[in-house]
């Protein structure tokens, strides 16, 4: 099986569990880098908010959090073809690995 390495920005979805219990994940915070649905839902909400929001959404970089009860993080990653890689990491671990 081959696998291809891609950077963030290039992938259609993923999304953040702060508080990782092993055996649920529970989405903390999501990101959709790679599509223009945020676009879509500023123009249904017919609201001005400030670009950096919408930015932040569409980014690479998960809003700091507090580390929970289990002490861990699990990160989902949603490819084109809607295949999923997860990947746990203690908390201690994933802030040395930025």
């Amino acid at each position: 099986m081959q696998t291809e390495h891609r950077k963030g920005d290039d992938v259609p979805a993923w999304l953040l569990d702060t508080d990782y219990d092993d055996l649920v994940f529970h989405v903390s915070q999501a990101f959709f880098p790679r599509t223009s649905a945020w676009d879509a839902l500023k123009r249904a909400l017919r609201a001005t908010y400030d670009d950096a929001v919408w930015e932040h959404l569409a980014g690479t970089t998960s809003e700091p959090f507090t580390a929970g009860e289990f002490k861990k993080i699990a990160v989902k990653v949603i490819d084109d073809r809607g295949n999923e890689l997860m990947v746990v990491l203690p908390v201690d671990q994933a802030e040395t690995e930025r």
